[in-house]
């Protein structure tokens, strides 16, 4: 059964009213009652405490009874009639809010109704109705929000934009290759260098004949810069991260920069594969060099390795 749009609008509304509506009318005499026990007596006043009742809501029935008795012949306004009328007037309404209190705490309806805010809170009005206060975050449980938050979203853009930036490299060193081997992944059989200049961004690229490809750098008397994947941490930390590199800023800024000892928010990053490969290199090299004292002839082959051919 779908809803249409008239039911789903007295739906809202009858939400909204059952929202407005959340307290009964005898909730209203109590929270209006206790304001103005309050506002006469002082904001820390309950109806136990007028009583002197100290064991608060496990108070009995005989406890509350005897103590408003008490209490009401203390304040009953036939001492008051010598008093000038404004001072009769208060007496004779308080007297009426001592029996009103009397009235709730003797009801056991009314009394669980007054002892459920007298443990949770009473609301506050508002003008138009009683409302709980809302919480209203200080300065700086406001700035740690906002600190973890950018400190979050930072740090997860972070990551997404090193995967992207890992992809974005070997995209564009398939492209180079594509483009120097004529459309294939394949090195050239002669094993030479291809330079070419990149359709997408004109810059000018050197092939090498194993697959690794360099940028020619013009601004830089034309140094060679590797494109390498690998050099991308794909899995950044937590020095990188401003959770790390906010607070340091403004330690720098005021006690590392007056001791003199700033700290470094610099990474470094190790490129385990190229570390591999040198080792794997210079293993290559020193069994080579064994073999070349046992003797034999030394060949570069067109890819550049060097091999040593058995002594006769």
């Amino acid at each position: 059964m779908k809803f249409s749009s008239v039911n789903l609008l007295i739906l809202f509304i009858v939400s909204l009213v059952a929202a407005s509506s959340q307290w009964t009318k005898e909730d209203y005499e109590i929270f209006n009652l206790n304001d103005k026990i309050q506002e006469d007596l002082g904001k820390k006043v309950t109806f136990y405490s007028w009583l002197g009742l100290e064991n608060g809501p496990k108070s009995t029935q005989q406890e509350i009874t005897k103590a408003y008795r008490q209490l009401s012949r203390k304040l009953h306004p036939d001492k008051w009639n010598s008093k000038p009328k404004n001072q009769r007037k208060k007496a004779n309404e308080r007297f009426q809010r001592l029996s009103l209190v009397g009235n709730i705490l003797r009801d056991q309806s009314l009394k669980r109704r007054y002892d459920y805010f007298y443990n949770k809170g009473f609301p506050k009005w508002k003008g138009t109705g009683y409302y709980y206060s809302k919480f209203r975050p200080g300065l700086i449980f406001t700035l740690s929000i906002i600190y973890c938050l950018v400190g979050i979203f930072h740090f997860v853009g972070l990551r997404i934009n090193r995967k992207q930036d890992y992809k974005r490299l070997v995209d564009l060193k398939n492209e180079i290759k594509n483009q120097a081997w004529g459309g294939s992944q394949i090195p050239p059989s002669d094993g030479s260098d291809r330079k070419i200049v990149n359709e997408s961004n004109g810059k000018t690229f050197l092939i090498k004949p194993d697959g690794f490809v360099y940028l020619i750098n013009s601004e830089d008397n034309d140094n060679l810069v590797e494109l390498d994947e690998n050099e991308i941490n794909l899995s950044p930390g937590f020095k990188e991260s401003l959770f790390f590199k906010i607070p340091i800023y403004f330690y720098n800024l005021t006690i590392g920069n007056y001791v003199g000892k700033p700290i470094s928010t610099n990474v470094e990053y190790v490129n385990k594969k190229k570390v591999e490969e040198q080792a794997a290199e210079q293993a290559e090299k020193k069994k080579q060099r064994k073999k070349a004292k046992r003797g034999g002839e030394r060949i570069e082959l067109p890819n550049g390795k060097v091999v040593y051919s058995r002594k006769k």
